[in-house]
């Protein structure tokens, strides 16, 4: 029981030296390729008109 509980202190003092989730950097302004751009439209649209859309609102904002 006590190797248990020094075990589970053990862990515990471990976990508390990764990063919060609050320092993960945010992405927004990253810069893609073409070829990153036509992979990601593809990823999430299936039709063509929209991932001719998703593309003409990347380079607009971008």
């Amino acid at each position: 029981m006590i190797k248990l509980f020094l075990l589970f202190i053990f862990i515990f003092v471990i976990s508390c030296g990764y990063p919060d989730i609050d320092s993960v950097p945010n992405f927004n302004e990253i810069k893609l390729s073409p070829d990153e751009l036509i992979d990601y439209c593809n990823s999430n649209y299936s039709d063509k008109k929209n991932i001719d859309e998703c593309i003409k609102d990347y380079d607009i904002n971008n």
